[in-house]
């Protein structure tokens, strides 16, 4: 009997190593630059299934600043451990500040380009004013798309709007003719009869997105803390893969939306985004988005700037969850 104890004992060490440890209460703070968009539903899932609590970490908190740029800051700052402001952080890396990159979380450019119903073409929109965030995505990531389709930087005028409720405002009055908007902040806009006229993930293919994020100084400081968020974060990438109707739910709640169908239309444009990788090649795709708002292209070695520690240890211990095999 005794013996039957301590091999139950031992198994159990073995299975839940994570869950056996101290747990970490302390706050740790992630920002992400807007809530509901479905490029961080990862974050979400993670809270809303408890994944975080599973590797021990009881005090996680999502905290919503407007505008990439901001994000950014109170990374470098310490204001938060984590953060999900990927391009913005690009510029700052360039740069040489020492942000390491933990996971890619989502492997698509979601933004659809939302105008007015009278604008046809893209080439409509010359000297048009368009709604952006300078030092955001949604600047560098036009840029790109201008710079592809034979357009330089002076082919449409911009307006400086940090968030997407300014934006929507902005073509709403008729100040912009279009803006850059990530799905389903889109749909007040769709409704009032504005329309997409390009989807960024047809325009860009295969190129990381979001992406977990952390100083250097943090990641050294506490490795396990780390560690544990990354199994969390990608846990929570391998769980939405494996459940379409309870990931639409979670789109459905942290979006705000009343309609199934447009979070299942969601869910099924973007389902193959979720998928936890991380490499030097992926962030340079991302990087070569950032390269269109430059002068001058930097010499961005991306290897220097990602950790795959955690990823790797990671993907060993969750290669048997639902999802990580699909």
């Amino acid at each position: 009997m005794m013996r039957s104890c301590l091999f139950a004992a031992l198994l159990a060490v073995l299975l839940h190593p994570i869950a056996l440890r101290a747990q970490i209460t302390k706050p740790i703070y992630v920002s992400l630059p807007g809530p509901g968009n479905v490029q961080h539903l990862a974050y979400a899932v993670a809270k809303e299934k408890r994944f975080y609590e599973e590797f021990g970490l009881n005090n996680i908190n999502i905290v919503v600043l407007r505008g990439n740029a901001m994000n950014v800051q109170a990374l470098i700052s310490g204001s938060v451990h984590y953060s999900s402001a990927f391009g913005p952080s690009m510029q700052v890396m360039f740069k040489g500040e020492p942000i390491r990159v933990l996971l890619q979380i989502f492997n698509q450019i979601p933004f659809g380009l939302i105008v007015r119903p009278d604008i046809k073409r893209l080439e409509d929109l010359k000297g048009q004013k368009l709604a952006v965030t300078f030092g955001g995505s949604t600047y560098s990531v036009l840029q790109a798309l201008f710079a592809k389709h034979g357009y330089n930087e002076k082919f449409a005028e911009y307006l400086n709007i940090p968030d997407n409720e300014g934006k929507a405002i902005a073509l709403v009055q008729g100040r912009a003719a279009g803006a850059l908007f990530a799905p389903p902040t889109d749909r007040p806009l769709l409704k009032a009869g504005f329309k997409r006229l390009l989807y960024m993930g047809d325009e860009f293919k295969n190129i990381p997105f979001s992406a977990l994020q952390a100083m250097n100084k943090q990641v050294q400081d506490e490795p396990e803390m780390t560690q544990r968020m990354v199994n969390a974060v990608m846990k929570a990438l391998y769980w939405i893969r494996a459940n379409r109707e309870g990931s639409i739910d979670i789109i459905m709640k942290t979006g705000r939306l009343n309609e199934r169908e447009i979070a299942a239309s969601l869910y099924d444009l973007m389902g193959d985004a979720y998928i936890p990788s991380l490499s030097p090649e992926g962030l340079y795709k991302r990087a070569e988005l950032e390269f269109a708002v430059l002068k001058e292209k930097p010499n961005f070695k991306p290897e220097q700037f990602i950790d795959d520690r955690f990823y790797k240890a990671a993907l060993k211990l969750l290669a048997k969850e639902p999802g990580a095999k699909s």
